[in-house]
């Protein structure tokens, strides 16, 4: 027998038994976990505490998911930096967390996105350490259920998540609430098959009173998984809705079931991506519907400023997050902000840093926001990781609630250098350059460098991406290129087929014949990074757009 499906076989094993450990820590914990629900005073006691003992979090953190966990990437890295236990404590008690962590940056300990999701080995001056993605999971979790993020090389990744981190979110969402004036709320959700934001409502005490999901089906393993979650949660004495499908295209659905949560004057709350938020938005002014007392819980994608004039011109309002599968919410928006994402970091839970690098070798420089865990229980330890976003950070005053609870670090102008995003769906670097440099030329004639793909914003708020198609290439089937190019986003495994799926659905990518787009030092990389105004975009020539 080969020792290859040997290991297979014993991988498949050992998986089984732990999901069957995962299932048994669920069904015992997640009834208590929801007859005990989170108050408000509650949740600031623990917000005030953790930032209290910030420094010492995070030095126990990195010394029990770190140093005392010898295949831990960041041992490594530190070790080559010359850093060790003491030197750390030393460096944080001299220069603070954040300080500390620029100086670590400086010597080369800082993991890049690739190198997080195990794509690539980690490379710093001579030295190379070669990793997966699991090797950045917390040695401590004990997951209850797990989330499925985009993998490579054709992997799904699973990201665990323990009920006691999502108490931790909870604790944090509900300062944000009571910053943002949110209660007695009637919540709707309009995305996939996560139960994380479930288990937060019902965390606080919340009652969920729709939950729709925009694409079907949802993927099986997480449709059974929330089915499971409810049987629990009515063994607990409270109710969690199961997703019911309504379709991206069909928003008018969304805003009849708001209009009649609106008649008792209590406040709605739709949680969804900012691209859904912005068409139920365009929509409801399209009907001649009010959407005051409506709040858009705006996710997975930036929210920018026309997208946000889009939401205020139909009376609504915007709440805005940040955050990462692997890493969760790393911040909220600001009650007063200053600009659409202006975002108060979760201090009690993250450090944010930015380290200046080219976006690639003789690239154009960004800003990288780097992201540091201070949570034992958090489902990844993270050191000064990138999540292939820049951003702005600014420590500063607002005013509003969570500014006087101690969360005084904003970011804000938050974009994306590694992954094009639309629809809440995002895709990685390495994804798009097999596609544009190998795989549609190959079908189609060209050269690697006569496809490009850019994501743009219209008048309107809404996300497209837009495949240019050098028109030297010649005559093309344009929806044949569109087809090939959505048929190899959703390789991979069930979460890319899905966002494939969705975005097909929602019609979020077009082909124009077009030169691709050059950056202002003259380069034309295969995709565009920096979101440009479809205003701004040359148009295409009739009848070559699709």
């Amino acid at each position: 027998m080969p020792s290859s499906y040997v290991r297979w076989a014993a991988s498949r094993v050992r998986g089984a038994g732990r999901d069957a450990t995962m299932l048994a820590r669920l069904t015992r914990d997640l009834p208590p976990y929801v007859r005990q629900p989170l108050t408000l005073d509650e949740a600031c006691d623990r917000i005030r505490q953790q930032l209290e003992t910030r420094q010492e979090r995070f030095l126990a953190t990195a010394d029990h998911g770190i140093f005392r966990h010898p295949t831990s990437p960041y041992l490594q890295l530190l070790r080559h930096a010359g850093c060790e236990r003491g030197d750390l404590r030393a460096l944080v008690a001299a220069e603070g967390i954040e300080g500390a962590l620029r100086q670590l940056a400086h010597q080369g300990v800082y993991v890049t996105f690739d190198e997080f999701k195990g794509r690539r080995p980690i490379v710093r001056g001579s030295a190379r350490f070669e990793v997966t993605d699991r090797d950045f999971d917390s040695p401590s979790d004990r997951w209850h259920y797990f989330e499925v993020t985009g993998g490579s090389r054709g992997r799904p990744v699973r990201v665990g998540r323990t009920l006691p981190y999502v108490t931790e979110i909870a604790a944090s969402f509900a300062l944000v609430l009571e910053a943002h004036g949110i209660s007695r709320a009637h919540n709707l959700f309009w995305f996939g098959g996560t139960p994380t934001w479930a288990l937060i409502y019902l965390k606080l005490g919340h009652a969920i009173d729709g939950w729709m999901y925009p694409v079907r089906p949802l993927p099986r393993e997480a449709e059974a998984g929330i089915q499971y979650m409810r049987l629990l949660v009515r063994a607990a004495g409270r109710s969690m809705p199961g997703p019911t499908y309504c379709d991206v295209q069909e928003p008018e659905r969304i805003i009849h079931w708001i209009s009649e949560h609106q008649r008792d004057g209590r406040p709605v709350v739709l949680n969804t991506t900012s691209s859904s938020a912005v068409r139920v938005a365009a929509t409801a002014k399209a009907m001649g519907r009010t959407l005051d007392g409506v709040i858009l819980h705006c996710r997975s994608e930036p929210l920018t400023q026309p997208r946000r004039d889009q939401i205020d011109r139909s009376g609504a309002r915007t709440l805005a997050d940040y955050a990462s599968v692997e890493l969760s919410i790393i911040g909220f928006a600001c009650p007063s902000g200053s600009s659409a994402d202006d975002l108060h970091v979760g201090l009690n839970r993250h450090a944010v840093i930015e380290r200046t690098r080219p976006i690639f070798e003789g690239g154009p420089e960004v800003d990288a926001l780097l992201v540091t865990t201070l949570a034992m229980n958090a489902p990844k330890i993270a050191l000064n990781v990138e999540l292939g976003d820049s951003a702005r950070i600014e420590q500063r005053e607002c005013g509003c609630l969570l500014s006087a609870a101690g969360f005084r670090t904003h970011i804000s102008a938050i974009r994306s250098f590694e992954k094009l995003s639309t629809e809440g769906t995002s895709f990685a670097r390495d994804s798009i350059l097999r596609i544009l440099e190998d795989v549609l030329p190959r079908q189609f004639g060209g050269t690697a460098i006569d496809y490009q793909v850019v994501e743009e914003e219209a008048p309107d708020g809404s996300s497209l991406l837009v495949l240019r198609v050098h028109p030297s290439v010649g005559a093309i089937d344009e929806a044949a290129v569109r087809s090939a190019l959505l048929i190899e986003l959703g390789r991979g495994g069930p979460v890319e087929e899905y966002h494939a799926r969705l975005i097909r659905r929602a019609e979020s990518i077009i082909v124009q014949r077009l030169p691709p787009l050059a950056t202002s030092a003259g380069k034309v990389l295969p995709f565009h990074l920096q979101r440009v105004s479809a205003r701004t975009t040359s148009a295409p020539t009739p009848g070559n757009s699709h």
